[in-house]
């Protein structure tokens, strides 16, 4: 079964390829945001800081957040939207094989592909541009991974969860604007969490998507405790659980009621 899984990764990463214009775009894309970013703060810091950020810990924040926003899988809801109007869906739930897991290993070729074509680029031109910092504790090094890892999941599920409304709707444009909108808030993708009042820190901590962005970012710069990591993890791990639970409810209910249009 593994192996199936991994035809699927190895399939999807070498699809990207046959797009190969689109990621010098992309590059140039994530330099110019960064850039936008470090002016922004330059301007707004200058040499001095706000609530013991400055400016250097805002060029790598930005970097290490932007590079986050490129492997993010919340955009599976294309793929499914796609397959519910030309009817190509019923393909896959005739295969014997998970269809939310069939989903995943496919992203997770396009992830792989992002970082080697996209995120390493982009962090080695902007670190001779701007300059970066890098985690001196393995302690921190090893929790940003299991950060990274937690992000993906949270995003293919959320992605997969709007996803599941097509199937009533056949149609989701409205919601993947509001999560999409939701996420470049509360991820600290516009602003980080360290800025937010009181009110909306409180808000963006009850929510998952602080784990697209700040968390990581937060985690790599060592400005998380070290006794908050493991309570930090364990909660997106819980985020992960009940997404995993509320998209399995979902999905049942889902393929019941299956419309498909144009098929």
């Amino acid at each position: 079964m593994m192996r199936s899984y991994s035809e699927i990764t190895k399939k999807a990463f070498f699809r990207n390829t046959a797009y190969r214009s689109e990621v010098w775009l992309r590059i140039f894309g994530n330099i110019s945001i960064v850039f936008i970013q470090v002016s922004i703060w330059t301007a707004l810091l200058g040499t001095g800081s706000l609530n013991g950020i400055n400016i250097e810990t805002m060029i790598t924040y930005s970097l290490i957040n932007t590079s986050v926003s490129m492997i993010l899988m919340n955009k599976v809801i294309y793929v499914v939207d796609d397959k519910l109007k030309t009817g190509n869906i019923t393909l896959d739930l005739l295969k014997p094989i998970n269809y939310p897991l069939l989903l995943f290993w496919d992203q997770l070729g396009n992830v792989i592909f992002q970082v080697i074509f996209t995120v390493v680029p982009t962090i080695l031109i902007t670190w001779f541009l701007f300059g970066l910092t890098f985690p001196t504790n393995p302690y921190f090094i090893v929790a940003f991974i299991i950060s990274l890892f937690l992000a993906l999941v949270i995003s293919f599920l959320i992605g997969y969860l709007v996803a599941l409304v097509s199937f009533w709707f056949l149609t989701t444009f409205a919601l993947d604007w509001m999560v999409t909108a939701l996420i470049t808030v509360f991820s600290g993708s516009f602003l980080p969490l360290w800025f937010f009042s009181d009110g909306w820190k409180f808000v963006a901590e009850m929510l998952p998507f602080q784990f697209l962005g700040f968390i990581p970012a937060a985690i790599y710069m060592e400005k998380i405790n070290i006794d908050e990591i493991v309570w930090i993890i364990g909660k997106g791990t819980m985020w992960a659980l009940m997404l995993w639970f509320v998209a399995q409810l979902l999905w049942w209910r889902a393929i019941r009621r299956l419309v498909i249009q144009g098929g």
